[in-house]
């Protein structure tokens, strides 16, 4: 799936938020934290970005942490 990585930052508040944010979920996916999303991969950083793309994470969640 193809996603403007620009687009979904500024969504994110920024670059940095968002790599924050996907480095993070990718950590839980990595640590077999249950996937949000159904998705035929096995590569957490991909799974992080379909989770955010598709709405399941946002920043907002890691704020709450």
């Amino acid at each position: 799936m193809s996603h403007d990585l620009h687009e979904l930052a500024k969504s994110a508040g920024g670059t940095f938020h968002f790599t924050t944010l996907l480095i993070r979920r990718a950590r839980e996916l990595a640590g077999n934290a249950q996937q949000l999303i159904d998705l035929d991969s096995n590569d957490p950083v991909e799974i992080a970005l379909e989770e955010f793309a598709s709405g399941k994470i946002s920043f907002a969640d890691e704020e709450e942490k």
